[in-house]
């Protein structure tokens, strides 16, 4: 068993924690968008001992995540809008192990990407002070002795925790949908002060799951760039391909409705799915036109021998959606033509700060929908029915930017 997995033994110096509570809204079962009586609730919890190298933080904002519906529904976001037609939520029944991500473990408190000020300090902790301003990422603790972790992989390694629906020393993890939490304090990182809090939440999920392939895959100037998907992720993925000056910045969408935004958010060119243009491929003017895609949408669903044939040799495909279902390839595109398929997921520590260095200078900022943290019933909903540009966060009353 790991160190991360230990519990933590019950002694005189941290049983004083055990009377104290903190307050979140949390999903008592599964989440059916239909039943009130499956909503998140006010719920009180006692909190893990605060260790050595932990920082407390109290919570003024935290967005809502594809993955907080994944997690909260068993499902996948695109599966929970099906659910919301009676015609097919009778219908849709999939198998145990394709139904979502991480089986929820109940009561379940939501949120990994989150902002707030530190409260309470760990007696090892000398990078950040009391009154800090700092956000949180999907991960919220990790060995950090391992090779991923001394390498700047640490959302790598084995042993890392996620920010909810984890174990840390044996404690439940709990995330952003609270009025506090304890983190590692490695993994609570400074929000500049050219960015508000109610924008840098997004940043700290779909900012990083974004942000950290450009880095890893040193995609710049020369590079010709795709985005498959114009939503959380997408919409900050064309962002960041503006503000490294990327060649060419392509959208592929699934309908013309969000043609105008690309061009507003920095794309170049935009076209749909059902465009003759793609459909035509590899005669078409578009075919190699791209050395790296970005599939920010769902995978599942997406016409795979066209767009790889968007993909230049050489290139890469780079994969942040996780599919609710197997995804086919034609393995001759890859073969033949070197293209290579890559996963990419969240970012480390490192990568959070210069992501967040970045953004401030180069004005990246998610596009968001404010909602107050005692509505998150509503918050979660809007999401699920989809049509958001392009992130929800939720804010605590009284909450400063």
């Amino acid at each position: 068993m790991s160190d991360l997995e230990t519990s933590l033994p019950l002694t005189p110096s941290n049983m004083a924690h055990q009377g104290e509570q903190f307050h979140a809204w949390a999903a008592l079962q599964k989440y059916v968008h239909s039943d009130e009586s499956t909503k998140l609730v006010p719920w009180s919890f006692t909190p893990r001992p605060l260790n050595d190298d932990d920082v407390e933080i109290k919570i003024t904002h935290c967005g809502i995540c594809g993955t907080d519906i994944h997690q909260l529904t068993n499902v996948s976001t695109i599966q929970s809008q099906l659910l919301l037609l009676p015609e097919i939520s009778m219908l849709l029944t999939l198998p145990p192990s394709l139904q979502g991500w991480n089986r929820a473990v109940y009561p379940l408190v939501p949120g990994h990407e989150f902002v707030g000020h530190v409260t309470h300090l760990g007696s090892s902790v000398t990078h950040l002070k009391h009154g800090d301003r700092v956000g949180v990422s999907p991960v919220c603790a990790s060995c950090g002795g391992c090779g991923l972790c001394a390498g700047g992989h640490a959302q790598l390694c084995a042993d890392k925790v996620t920010t909810y629906n984890g174990t840390y020393k044996g404690f439940q993890t709990y995330g952003g949908y609270a009025d506090r939490v304890r983190v590692q304090a490695k993994w609570a990182v400074r929000i500049p002060d050219a960015i508000g809090s109610d924008e840098a939440a997004p940043l700290l999920c779909a900012g990083i799951t974004t942000y950290t392939p450009f880095k890893h895959h040193n995609i710049g100037a020369n590079t010709r760039v795709g985005i498959v998907g114009i939503g959380g992720l997408g919409h900050l993925a064309v962002q960041w391909a503006r503000a490294k000056s990327c060649r060419r910045i392509l959208v592929i969408s699934s309908s013309d409705s969000k043609r105008a935004e690309s061009t507003t958010l920095g794309a170049t060119g935009f076209i749909t799915l059902s465009d003759p243009n793609l459909n035509a491929l590899p005669t078409s003017p578009l075919a190699k036109s791209l050395d790296v895609l970005f599939v920010t949408g769902s995978s599942a669903t997406i016409p795979w021998a066209a767009l790889l044939n968007l993909v230049d040799n050489l290139g890469k495909v780079v994969l942040l959606d996780l599919p609710e279902v197997p995804i086919s390839l034609p393995a001759a595109s890859l073969i033949y033509r070197h293209i290579s398929l890559v996963g990419s997921f969240t970012g480390s520590t490192e990568d959070l700060e210069e992501m967040l260095t970045f953004a401030a200078e180069k004005g990246v900022r998610p596009w968001i929908k404010k909602v107050p943290m005692a509505e998150v019933n509503k918050g979660v909903d809007m999401v699920i029915k989809g049509g958001v540009r392009y992130r929800v966060v939720l804010v605590k009353d009284g909450a400063e930017n």
